[in-house]
Order: C-alpha cells, then structure tokens, then sequence
C-alpha cells in the first residue's frame, strides 16, 4: 500500500502518477465499452425470465349438471308390512302321529287318536279335507276313508299352536266300508290285518297304525 501511494523509481512522482491515471482511464472505459455492448437492446421492456411459469387461466366455474342422480332421499324405501299374527302350520314343520287299539272285534268301532305337533314358530292350525285324509286299508284294498266324506273330519279350524304344542284329536271309524258322498256299506269288513294311515299336507308327513280285526264271538 505504501508502494501505491509512494512510488519509488529513478523518475519524478508526478510520472508515476500520470501513468497510473492512465491506466485507470483505460480500464475505466473499457468497462463501459463491455457494458455497453452487453446492454440489451430494444424498446426498454422488461426482458421476462424464461424459467418463470406461464399464467394459469382460472378455471371455469363448476355448473351443476341438470342430467345426474338427484340427492340421496333420507327417508329409507317402503316395505311390505310383515304378519302381525302367526301364520298357517307348515306341515313340513310338524310332527304327525297315530295310534289306536291293535284288535278290534266285528262289529265293534276303531278310535284312531291323531296328534300333530309344531316343531316351528306359533302358528295357527286348519285341518279339511284338502290338506288332512285318514284311510284304512287292507292290503291294496282300501277300506274306508275321510275324501268320501269331509264331515267324518273333525272341525279344527284357527287352533293357535306354540312351539313344542301338540293338538289332539279322535277319528272314529264303524268297520265298515266307505262310498263318495259320506255312504257307508252295512257288511262289516271281514278278520284280518288293517292299516290306518294319517296324511297331512298333500302326503308331506303321515303316520300309520297297523291293527287286526278278530272274528265277532
């Protein structure tokens, strides 16, 4: 530093000095010089950075569809209204028995005790012709039976029944053979073997009591 501000030499200070002077004119003008040519030229508008991001339009505003699924209905569809009482005794869902005395003499009567149970929720029991039929056969002949006549049927109509009940009724028959229109014959049916068969619900359940008919003292 003290060079620069005290230069040394053979020749005046006042030398050394112009020639620094120079030095740093040229220097001086020179930088102006590569300015100048580095300058951009043009109108003088800003020159846009090109890492910069284009504008984003804003989106257009959303227009609701007049053509999509309306809004979700808070009130749940109707539904059937369920049975608010039991309904029929499935057969399918019952337990049918039969029994009866194993001999009978000519000229004496049969009584067949019928019980049906429901195995099932409460239901209401019906019997007719229709869905019950009690027959009594002797080998392929039969014998007597309830579809010659619905009045030998005995009147079970809205017997409500829990599950595990059992209803219970009594089947008469005479011995004697049986006609369509509620007929009977009056000879009575020969010794032998018989079966009574209970039927219920178009043959989906039935239970049988095998008997024999003694020869009248």
């Amino acid at each position: 530093m003290s060079t620069l501000l005290h230069p040394k030499g053979s020749e005046p200070s006042e030398v050394y000095w112009r020639r620094r002077v120079v030095v740093i004119a040229v220097a001086v003008v020179l930088v102006l010089v590569v300015a100048w040519i580095a300058w951009p030229k043009g109108t003088g508008a800003a020159v846009p950075d090109p890492q910069q991001s284009a504008p984003v339009p804003p989106s257009a505003p959303v227009t609701p569809s007049t053509t999509g699924s309306p809004p979700p209905s808070s009130s749940s569809p109707s539904s059937s209204p369920s049975p608010t009482g039991p309904v029929a005794c499935d057969p399918a869902s019952s337990n049918l028995g039969v029994a009866g005395y194993q001999k009978v003499k000519q000229g004496g009567t049969q009584t067949f005790k019928v019980s049906i149970k429901n195995t099932a929720a409460p239901c209401v029991l019906q019997l007719s012709g229709s869905n019950f039929t009690f027959t009594v056969k002797s080998g392929s002949d039969q014998i007597w039976s309830t579809a010659d006549c619905d009045k030998w049927l005995p009147t079970v109509k809205d017997v409500k029944l829990k599950q595990g009940q059992t209803y219970q009724f009594d089947l008469t028959w005479g011995l004697v053979r049986s006609k369509p229109g509620c007929k009977t014959t009056k000879d009575l049916v020969k010794p032998g073997t018989y079966v009574g068969t209970a039927t219920f619900g178009a043959g989906v359940i039935s239970d049988r009591q095998v008997f024999v008919v003694t020869k009248a003292s």
